[in-house]
């Protein structure tokens, strides 16, 4: 099993990502997605990889400022997510949608759940409401710089400056396209 990410003492196996991708792949099967546009291919692999180092820093930013996130935090954000969606029903479309593994759900919401009490946290502390967006992502670029990320090179190269994955070529000019 090889590392595909890694953050701080967290390592993250390549089989890892790729069963999100191949979760969120053959959930477009059980869905019309005609009418949507996917990502595909580079660009999902480094998406779901993307996804898990966000989740584990955002998780770190969490216990660093006490922020607890409950089971039930979860379980009502989840329920406000259905009934907002119009059912559960319409559940598989909207993770097909947001290129969302269904066995990522919790954690996906558990990160919406750490970024809305950050920003209210901010808020309250008197940071502007159109700059705590902003200082969340500061938060997490920072955690990122202090744990460290290193990124296997089939998903792109890690911008420290804003914590994403940028597409990059994973040969390294090995390998360049026929004219």
């Amino acid at each position: 099993m090889t590392t595909g990410v890694s953050i701080g003492e967290t390592e993250i196996k390549s089989s890892e990502i790729q069963k999100n991708v191949d979760d969120i792949l053959t959930a477009r099967n059980g869905v019309d997605t005609s009418q949507m546009q996917l990502i595909e291919g580079a660009e999902l692999l480094r998406n779901q990889a993307q996804f898990l180092i966000i989740r584990v820093l955002l998780d770190k930013v969490a216990l660093d400022k006490n922020l607890s996130i409950t089971s039930a935090d979860v379980a009502a954000r989840r329920a406000d997510t259905i009934s907002r969606l119009g059912g559960e029903s319409q559940l598989p479309t909207a993770l097909v949608g947001a290129n969302l593994a269904a066995s990522n759900l919790e954690a996906y919401l558990r990160i919406l759940l750490i970024s809305d009490r950050l920003n209210v946290e901010l808020i309250n502390a008197g940071v502007a409401e159109d700059e705590a967006a902003s200082e969340v992502s500061k938060l997490v670029i920072d955690t990122a710089l202090k744990l460290g990320v290193k990124v296997d090179a089939k998903y792109g190269k890690w911008n420290p400056t804003t914590a994403t994955i940028e597409a990059a070529d994973a040969t390294s000019g090995a390998v360049t396209p026929l004219p």
